[in-house]
């Protein structure tokens, strides 16, 4: 399969593939959610959404009332899911399994973990100064982690709402994580320019990727658990080209870098496996195929 670009006409934000691997999406900035078929490359759907919305999956958003609500809509059948009450949104991300969903709050410096059945609070869990940079659940749900621009990352259990870790030794603020697909690992990176790459039971720090030169922006781990990418971004100005490295996840060998026209806003695997897919900062999706 050859490489492609899918144009826009607005610059993509965060990138969501279909489960079976067909179709992207990703919310732009000009408040509209597109579709792509990965096969063909064209564009399929379009959507408008309010300002302050998030694409939580390729089929699911959120919006972001006046009447602090956050109200979750499926995008396929365009029906809204749930009416969640009394919750800022200034970041959020839904579980794998669709059953909750972490709402971050930078005022408040707590995150909201949302049961998606109810629309209720299980917890409220206190966050860092400056909110989170990134949320992310373990495949399984079991846990919660939220990154934070105070340069600490917490980690939390979704059933008890229990602080399970802080870590707060890192150099610099984590933009990026990602659990390896297996749930073993955690994979940390940020403003230091280095991976970090954690065991997610014990949280005790396994190793470290140097190499690619930059603050690293995004990350993403291929579903066969194998292959680490991240992109980076210029500290001076997000509008300098960067680097995307591939890693061999194991060793943690280079295998390939390329060249990205701006900050990297996000990095997307599909759940085949079969393609990597990049948003950074210009009207178009960079598809490579693995």
């Amino acid at each position: 399969m050859a490489d492609r670009k899918l144009a826009a006409a607005a610059v993509p934000g965060t990138l969501e593939f279909s489960k079976d691997s067909l179709t992207l999406s990703t919310l732009c900035r000009d408040n509209t959610i597109r579709t792509w078929s990965v096969t063909t490359g064209q564009l399929t759907t379009e959507k408008k959404v309010p300002p302050r919305s998030a694409l939580l999956a390729a089929d699911r958003w959120a919006e972001r009332t006046d009447k602090a609500e956050v109200r979750v809509w499926d995008l396929t059948a365009n029906r809204q899911l749930q009416i969640m009450n009394s919750v800022a949104m200034n970041r959020a991300q839904l579980s794998a399994d669709g059953r909750w969903l972490a709402v971050a709050d930078t005022a408040a410096r707590r995150v909201e973990l949302r049961d998606m059945a109810t629309g209720q609070s299980r917890h409220s869990l206190a966050d860092g100064i400056g909110g989170a940079a990134a949320l992310r659940f373990s495949p399984d749900g079991a846990l919660l982690v939220s990154t934070n621009n105070d340069n600490d990352v917490r980690i939390w259990r979704t059933a008890s709402g229990e602080l399970v870790k802080k870590i707060e030794d890192l150099t610099g603020a984590m933009f990026a994580a990602e659990f390896t697909p297996d749930g073993k690992q955690l994979v940390l990176a940020g403003l230091d320019e280095t991976v970090y790459i954690w065991d997610a039971k014990t949280f005790q720090l396994l190793r470290k990727l140097s190499g690619h030169g930059e603050t690293i922006s995004a990350l993403a781990i291929s579903p066969d658990g194998k292959t680490l990418v991240t992109g980076g971004f210029d500290v001076l100005t997000e509008r300098n080209p960067v680097k995307v490295l591939f890693w061999d996840l194991n060793s943690g060998r280079i295998l390939r870098t390329v060249r990205a026209p701006h900050r990297v806003a996000s990095l997307a695997f599909s759940p085949n496996g079969a393609w990597i897919a990049m948003a950074a900062g210009e009207n178009e999706i960079q598809l490579w195929a693995r």
